[in-house]
């Protein structure tokens, strides 16, 4: 009966030591692999897996993982725009900018050139001041202000 237990034991104690073996094989070739690389006497480059008799290699480490997702290796997904697209996205920006600036001086312009046309010709010239009340603009005064809206005009506008 000790015999038949001894033998059971050695026969655990050897599948263990099988599937340690095994586990440890499967693991290295997990692992990274080995690339040689070497150049011939016409000058062209060669890349194999096994290393070539007779040669002088250089020997380099692959590392397993996933290959990448597209055949162009020279992409790169989470690069973000390009140096161009964000040029381009640039440009448009300061044009959007430059047509929403030359809106608002149109404005100022048509609202200064509306504002010379009521007060020139007429020289009675009626505004309500702070307080609410209604007065009546000088001559003086009118003169000056349709001076400095053309002015702002010439400078300004067209």
């Amino acid at each position: 009966m000790k015999t038949g237990k001894l033998m059971n034991k050695s026969a655990i104690s050897a599948f263990f030591v099988a599937l340690l073996c095994l586990s440890v094989t499967a693991n290295g070739q997990a692992q990274d692999r080995t690339m040689y690389s070497w150049t011939d006497e016409n000058g062209t480059v060669h890349f194999s897996e096994s290393k070539p008799d007779g040669q002088d290699a250089l020997e380099q480490s692959i590392p397993q993982g996933a290959p990448p997702a597209t055949n162009n290796p020279y992409q790169d997904v989470d690069a973000g725009p390009s140096y161009a697209q964000q040029r381009r996205d640039e440009i448009a920006q300061k044009s959007g900018e430059a047509q929403a600036n030359k809106a608002v001086k149109d404005m100022e312009c048509t609202a200064w050139q509306a504002e010379v046309d009521r007060l020139e010709p007429n020289r009675r010239v009626f505004y309500t001041n702070d307080e609410g009340e209604t007065e009546r603009m000088d001559d003086v005064e009118r003169t000056n202000r349709v001076a400095n809206l053309k002015s702002q005009i010439a400078k300004n506008c067209k």
